[in-house]
């Protein structure tokens, strides 16, 4: 907060409006994501008791895992930009100004760009997916929320030699901007 605070360029500040608004993205960006991650993680590992079983087996698996559940179930689903031009997709003209909404969650199932997508693999080749967004825009907690997950996963893994789901059902969260879910019961053995 204090480097929003001192942030100046040209002798331009942030107004307190920016500085509030920075400090919640970062706040949640921080926390719910990777909390979804984790979650949706363990989750999708859970329905899929074969690439559980391969990440098990040798942790050294569990950063590619990652890089399989952000894509699989991405924590932000969608963002939202504003057209800094008169922009043309397909036969769809979108007005300078008009907010345009990027769908993360779709293109990460993408069938074009991702050979079965609608499969779990822990060992897919060219992974990259849009869960952090892309470019300019790409998140700057990635590093951060890669390494959280991995060593949360890990820890489960290690901790528990036999983890299972208590019930098949689970609940989501009603923001459909976020994908997460609001509790997890499972069932654990050392």
């Amino acid at each position: 907060m204090s480097a929003f605070l001192a942030a100046e360029v040209d002798g331009d500040r942030f107004s307190d409006e920016e500085v509030i608004a920075n400090c919640i993205i970062t706040t949640v960006g921080g926390h719910e994501t990777t909390t979804s991650l984790i979650i949706n993680g363990l989750y999708t590992l859970l329905r899929h008791p074969d690439q559980l079983a391969l990440v098990q087996a040798d942790l050294d698996l569990v950063p590619e895992a990652i890089e399989e559940l952000l894509r699989y179930e991405s924590p932000i689903q969608h963002t939202t930009r504003i057209a800094p031009r008169d922009l043309t997709f397909g036969d769809q003209v979108v007005p300078q100004g008009q907010a345009i909404k990027a769908m993360l969650g779709a293109a990460n199932r993408d069938p074009a760009r991702f050979p079965d997508p609608d499969q779990v693999d822990i060992r897919r080749q060219d992974n990259r997916h849009l869960a952090f967004a892309w470019g300019s825009h790409f998140c700057f907690g990635a590093p951060l929320a890669r390494m959280e997950g991995r060593i949360s996963l890990e820890s489960v893994l290690r901790r528990f030699g036999t983890i299972s789901m208590e019930q098949p059902e689970v609940t989501w969260s009603e923001n459909n901007g976020f994908r997460c879910i609001t509790a997890l019961p499972v069932a654990v053995a050392e």
